[in-house]
């Protein structure tokens, strides 16, 4: 039987490698809500100047219009981060999948070799306890005459 400790090393990379890529995801979504939250921030700021000034009170519909607009970017630009992570997500799952299952295979041929072995050292002192008996056998007999 095949080692499949290479390949297991192999499946294990994968899956490091795909959890890195979904720790950076996570990480970007993690700014992109950092970056909305102080637009949102900005925007009650800039109401609030607003209410004060009279003349930034008449440009506050244009930014408002603006401000609708980037929200909905970041809306979007959100949906996308999710649908990302939601694949890395299941690409990690997929990796561990396999990973797990040639593990498995592994685990189940070194029990298999374990216990060949222990039959092998079973058959091997049952020879020599049978040899020893045979022997103590036919010694008995001679040792009596």
């Amino acid at each position: 039987m095949k080692d499949l400790k290479p390949i297991i090393r192999l499946n294990q990379r994968s899956v490091d490698e795909r959890r890195r890529h979904l720790g950076e995801l996570q990480r970007a979504e993690e700014r992109l809500l950092a970056d909305i939250a102080a637009f949102e921030a900005q925007v009650e700021q800039e109401r609030a100047v607003a209410a004060t000034d009279l003349n930034l009170a008449r440009a506050l519909p244009a930014f408002l219009t603006h401000a609708k607009q980037r929200r909905e970017q970041f809306q979007h630009a959100q949906a996308m981060m999710r649908q990302e992570i939601a694949k890395a997500e299941e690409m990690v799952a997929d990796a561990f999948r396999e990973l797990k299952k040639f593990e498995q295979v592994q685990e189940q041929r070194d029990l298999a070799a374990k216990q060949a072995r222990r039959y092998r050292e079973t058959q091997m002192f049952d020879e020599v306890a049978s040899i020893r008996f045979s022997r103590q056998q036919g010694d008995g007999p001679e040792d009596q005459t």
